[in-house]
């Protein structure tokens, strides 16, 4: 039937003058007037679409019209839809859009409204009914982030993550890196959510199973999203709960993902937990892939931290010093070729260090570096050397404590090194970082390359044989580490020492 846009008498504009009225009953007269109206092939002026448009989503709105009497209004607005969207109307392309635009709006909040409202059922929708969430999910968190804590709209989500469909997952996997750039807490908050409903609707079918190992292996990927959450401490010990999958190769992709999901936080509770398990796979009738499993994530906790760093940024005593460690570490972690040239960048860059916390950052990777028993020698040797006077002071001092019977427990305020946790306008001020980059960069050759790596110049290059101990600098009363030493910091004292111990144990256990 074609559609008309010169309506008989005005009906149209009467028509409006019930819809904007606040009388019920005159409200209900414009639905039924307008719907015999479009029904008979009959439209409104361009000019009026917008405004009627307006007066049915007012409509729609009103809390007191009953559910039937707005399915009326929600049917016009779809057929102005269908009219506009054929071009039966005869509208400039501005006010077409704007028309549009706005039941989009409406229609998208309508079917959002629904995803709420049947967050834990929307992976049961139809195929193209749960594609159509997704997107509409996706537009919703992008424009209004703050939803994200609304547990509503995150079990929905994470329901469509576990889709038994295959084009939602993936669908969903599609879209979780960007929105975990742009909307802050995302991808810790999914990943959360994901894995506890996991725990309650394990994949049972070969394809459920491929998709799951598919969105645990998009969450590992945008894992570096989540670091910045206050509670991503806990999130490997969340994941955990997932291997409560029978399936190996979900239980594999549970177990990479908490890996890499390790902290100084949480890394006692993730091997205490693993360790568990492995005891209780031993003991019950669990195959040997399982336990290899686990006994392979043991070891990459004890690689990614391993004791001689949890030392230090577990103990309270040196958490002044665990900013400096991670930084360091993270660059040792992905670059392991860099050991020896690091290794005697960093004795001979020691003389430039000039803060507490560098100088503990940079000694304990003279440390971890020194894989060789020569190595390790070599190192102690250099760090006896250049830290003697700062042990025998701090022995003597501690020597005149006990003789008086004081109780002395050391601990420096973190202000004694110059800090302070925030600035007045909140933001993190922490120099020992920026003297770290000078540290490395400036002194020792670091330079990063174009895919992330780092390299040091040729000329800091020197063979793995070589003995260390050549590369023991002579300090001058001028470099910064002698003015460090003279302060007699007894925290860093006692970082040293223990850090020779180890050198101690690595270097009798190479014999």
């Amino acid at each position: 039937m074609a559609m008309e846009n010169n309506p008989s008498s005005g009906d149209f504009w009467m028509i409006m003058a019930d819809l904007e009225s606040e009388n019920p009953v005159a409200n209900i007269a414009a639905m039924n007037h307008a719907s015999a109206l479009i029904g008979g092939g009959k439209l409104p002026e361009p000019l009026l679409v917008r405004r009627l448009i307006a007066g049915l989503l007012s409509n729609l709105a009103k809390p007191h019209h009953e559910i039937a009497v707005k399915r009326g209004f929600h049917s016009i607005l779809k057929a102005i839809w269908t009219a506009i969207i054929s071009n039966n109307m005869n509208m400039d392309s501005s006010a077409r859009s704007e028309a549009l635009h706005a039941i989009l709006c409406y229609l998208m909040d309508r079917a959002f409204l629904r995803i709420q409202r049947h967050g834990s059922m929307v992976r049961m929708f139809t195929v193209p009914d749960q594609l159509t969430a997704v997107k509409i999910m996706c537009t919703f968190f992008r424009s209004s982030p703050g939803i994200i804590n609304d547990a509503r709209c995150v079990r929905a989500f994470a329901s469509l993550m576990l889709s038994p469909h295959a084009a939602v997952v993936c669908a969903c996997a599609g879209a979780l890196p960007s929105l975990s750039l742009v909307v802050p807490g995302f991808g810790f908050t999914m990943a959360r959510a994901y894995c506890h409903i996991l725990i309650v609707l394990p994949p049972q079918s070969s394809l459920q199973i491929s998709s799951v190992i598919l969105m645990l292996e998009r969450l590992k990927q945008i894992s570096t999203t989540m670091v910045d959450h206050p509670g991503f401490n806990d999130l490997a010990m969340h994941v955990l709960g997932a291997l409560a999958n029978r399936n190996f190769a979900v239980r594999k992709k549970v177990l990479n993902l908490a890996v890499s999901l390790l902290t100084p936080g949480n890394v006692s509770d993730v091997l205490r937990f693993l360790k568990n398990e492995l005891d209780l796979a031993t003991t019950a009738n669990i195959p040997i892939e399982y336990e290899h499993m686990l006994e392979e994530a043991i070891r990459e906790c004890h690689s990614a931290y391993p004791e001689s760093i949890i030392l230090f940024i577990q103990d309270p005593m040196y958490s002044v010093f665990s900013d400096c460690f991670r930084y360091i570490k993270d660059i040792m972690d992905r670059n392991p070729m860099l050991r020896a040239q690091l290794l005697r960048g960093l004795l001979r860059a020691l003389r430039h260090v000039k803060s507490s916390p560098v100088c503990a950052a940079a000694v304990w990777a003279i440390s971890v570096c020194s894989e060789s028993q020569l190595e390790a020698i070599g190192s102690m040797d250099a760090i006896l050397c250049l830290f003697g006077d700062l042990l025998d002071r701090r022995d003597k001092e501690k020597l005149i404590l006990e003789a008086g019977e004081v109780e002395h427990e050391y601990m420096l305020p973190r202000d004694y090194y110059g800090v302070r946790d925030r600035d007045s306008q909140g933001d993190h001020l922490k120099p020992w970082l920026m003297e770290m980059e000078e540290l490395l960069f400036v002194h020792i050759g670091l330079t990063q390359q174009a895919d992330g790596s780092y390299s040091i110049a040729s000329s800091s290059k020197c063979s793995g044989s070589e003995d260390v101990s050549f590369f023991i600098p002579s300090l001058d009363h001028t470099d910064n580490l002698e003015v460090l030493l003279q302060s007699g910091d007894v925290l860093l004292a006692d970082a040293v020492e223990s850090i020779l111990s180890m050198l101690q144990e690595k270097a009798n256990e190479l014999e």
